[in-house]
């Protein structure tokens, strides 16, 4: 999953990447990437059963996409909107704090709709210049109708998220990477006085915003430094600060919950692993994110929760009270479900 981290100079948008992506990253042409292991304590309890040669947690990769323009400008360059249409989940970081090199007084719903406007704008401006050729060319069918309703909504000034289309509503507009379709996390970066400040209460709650959107609240500077202890250290940094976890951990669950993804597991002696997928997909396309041979020679899928080998303690017990399954090539992959792909090629 790459999640880009868009922001107006000012924001801190370099302090939060810092904070979501401990120990900076790549620089790639100019751009950030940093990646981060994604916590889940299933991945080690299966380590401790089956002592495997390592251990492999689902991945985020943080795309810095640089700077975004001004608040009163709202203009995006070109190489901002081509990383914002690399990543798969944008991250709006919004300035809640006061800063001396920024005229303009700290406003977070201002921001906010001036960034969402913009991607609106941007989308807009693509599928206008789509609908005009199609009519000079007087092209009918689904995908100008499509077009059309898109561009219908844009003009209410509501992004595409918003919009429902089906399935193959959505395939006519294959290729074309709109950006007001991609979910968003609005992610207030508060001072150390507003996060400590009742009134901010609503913002630091994790919260769905529209449709395929989420906001949340981090006080960066703080969870900045939270990431550059060592584990030990932040333990007791967050104790004393009476927080649970660092707010990456949170801003992790959130980004997946929002593109729906869950994770089936691989154990054995090698590796136990974490193979993040969208919700719903078959045994068959799962059995292709371990590798395409595998998809190509599905045979079954033998599989198991889980929350069963955690209660039942090791696969032979497992098998000896009937819990282990084999599955066909159309079965629907479940969060936590332990899985052994038989294939041949």
């Amino acid at each position: 999953m790459r999640v880009g981290l868009c922001g107006y100079p000012g924001s801190g948008k370099s302090t939060v990447f810092s904070a979501l992506s401990p120990g900076g990253g790549a620089d790639r042409g100019g751009v950030s990437y940093g990646n981060i292991k994604v916590p889940d304590e299933r991945i080690d309890k299966l380590a401790d059963i089956f002592d495997p040669k390592k251990k492999v947690y689902a991945e985020i990769t943080f795309i810095d996409v640089g700077g975004v323009g001004r608040p009163d400008s709202g203009a995006f360059s070109p190489e901002v909107v081509q990383n914002m249409r690399n990543a798969d989940v944008l991250v709006h970081v919004v300035r809640g704090f006061d800063n001396p090199m920024i005229a303009k007084d700290t406003d977070i719903d201002r921001d906010h709709s001036l960034f969402s406007e913009e991607l609106v704008l941007l989308d807009l401006c693509i599928l206008e210049r789509r609908q005009d050729r199609w009519r000079r060319e007087q092209k009918k069918g689904m995908e100008v109708e499509i077009n059309d309703r898109c561009v219908a909504h844009l003009e209410e000034g509501e992004p595409l998220r918003s919009l429902e289309l089906s399935e193959a509503e959505m395939d006519t507009l294959q290729g074309i990477q709109m950006l007001s379709m991609k979910p968003l996390i609005t992610l207030y970066n508060l001072s150390e006085e507003a996060w400590e400040d009742p009134g901010f209460a609503e913002k630091r709650e994790m919260s769905e915003s529209g449709t395929n959107g989420l906001s949340m609240a981090i006080c960066g500077s703080i969870e900045a430094e939270i990431a550059s202890l060592d584990p030990e250290d932040q333990a007791e940094f967050l104790e004393g600060l009476g927080l649970g976890e660092p707010a990456r951990n949170v801003f992790v669950r959130g980004a997946f919950r929002l593109l729906d993804l869950i994770s089936f597991l691989t154990a054995g002696p090698d590796e136990c692993r974490a193979w993040p997928i969208r919700r719903g997909l078959i045994a068959r396309k799962a059995a292709g994110k371990v590798h395409s041979d595998i998809e190509r020679g599905f045979i079954r899928a033998e599989t198991y929760t889980y929350s069963d080998l955690i209660e039942h303690g090791s696969e032979a017990a497992l098998k000896s009270v009937g819990k282990i399954r084999l599955e066909g090539k159309e079965y629907v992959v479940q969060d936590g479900d332990v899985i052994n792909f038989r294939f041949n090629v």
